[in-house]
């Protein structure tokens, strides 16, 4: 293989591709990124065999051929040189010699015949919408995901695809936030996968340009963007029945400005950290109180609201609460109670496509 690349091209590239990678993994070709030259580009890939991410970028290909090198040496190397072209050139025993400017550098390969290859996807379901949709709906569920391995369908984000819809789900059993869209392209049978948190989090990291294609099979999805794609395994076993969680009815809904109350929230959860971040809130007139004890000492705030029904106070984790206003994106948030021990609904005050359940704390 004999090519030359743009060195910013190759830097934004590895940035993506070698977050992938697994630099622990007890195959050393995983610490590895593949790189595939042909025609007129380069092909690189990052995997852990869960998931896979592939870029393409123009070269000027003299020899076209395949090797890989270590993924983060050669994210290091590539960022830090001074050249605006970058050389590369393989040899004998999977040796790679790269020059810029005046910098050579050789580094020691792997045989790019034992790279693992990208997954082929089973007759998939596939959906194509604004990648800034996409990545808005995405982040307005991701906070909800688990954390905790033991119960693995919760580490990832529901996508289930029917018709015109398209919705996203993630729920850590203390709050659960659905987002919903109804799109105008997709192709194939109603289904349902759940995708890892880190192939999310890697798609974040893919360029994309107008649009975005998910595909969605039985045991794999592929995300495809401008000139790069991440492909993942899926998490198996069944995902509880968040429809239950969800209440049908209340008594008491407040309505609140996001900006205002995220404001008063964020300064009261200065002295509730100290005490399991948990923030009591109380209805008192057209005000809402916010008030927070701990070590540290104590905190009142008040918020103007409109209110229905009757007085009522209640306690969250101020964590869950700004992790919804943070991601809301209309000026209003309207939140739909019914007691102080039962789940509440924080909605947009402006349109139905999303909406965050929260379970109480303990008075």
């Amino acid at each position: 293989m004999r090519i030359q690349v743009n060195r910013e091209q190759l830097d934004d590239a590895l940035g993506v591709v070698a977050g992938a990678a697994a630099p622990r993994a007890s195959l050393p070709i995983l610490s590895h990124v593949y790189l595939e030259a042909s025609e007129d580009r380069l092909r690189l890939v990052g995997s852990d065999l869960e998931q896979w991410v592939e870029c393409f970028i123009p070269a000027l290909v003299g020899e076209p051929g395949a090797t890989t090198l270590p993924a983060r040496l050669l994210t290091d190397l590539i960022g830090s040189l001074g050249g605006e072209q970058v050389n590369i050139e393989t040899g004998e025993r999977h040796q790679a010699v790269l020059t810029s400017d005046d910098s050579r550098y050789q580094l020691l390969g792997l045989p790019a015949e034992e790279y693992p290859p990208v997954p082929a996807l089973e007759t998939p379901s596939e959906v194509v919408l604004p990648a800034k949709q996409f990545l808005q709906m995405v982040g307005s569920v991701e906070f909800a995901v688990s954390k905790e391995e033991a119960r693995q369908t919760l580490t990832g984000i529901r996508m289930e695809f029917e018709g015109d819809v398209l919705r996203l789900v993630a729920t850590d059993t203390h709050r659960l936030a659905v987002r919903t869209a109804h799109i105008d392209s997709g192709v194939g049978e109603p289904t349902s996968a759940i995708v890892p948190l880190k192939a999310i989090q890697l798609v974040h990291k893919i360029p994309t340009a107008d649009t975005i294609t998910l595909r969605l099979g039985q045991h794999r999805a592929a995300f495809i963007g401008e000139n790069a794609a991440v492909y993942t395994q899926l998490i198996e076993g069944q995902y509880p029945n968040y429809q239950r969680v969800i209440p049908q009815a209340y008594n008491r809904k407040w309505t609140l400005m996001v900006a205002d109350f995220r404001n008063a929230l964020k300064r009261a959860y200065l002295v509730a950290r100290s005490n399991s971040n948990k923030v009591y809130l109380r209805t008192d007139g057209e005000k809402l109180v916010i008030s927070a004890r701990g070590d540290v000492g104590e905190a009142t705030e008040r918020v103007d609201l409109v209110r229905e029904g009757d007085d009522l106070e209640i306690a969250f984790n101020a964590r869950y609460i700004l992790d919804v206003l943070d991601v809301l994106e209309s000026e209003g948030v309207v939140i739909e109670l019914t007691e102080s021990l039962r789940p509440a609904v924080f909605k947009p005050a402006e349109g139905d496509d999303y909406l965050c359940v929260i379970m109480p704390m303990a008075l």
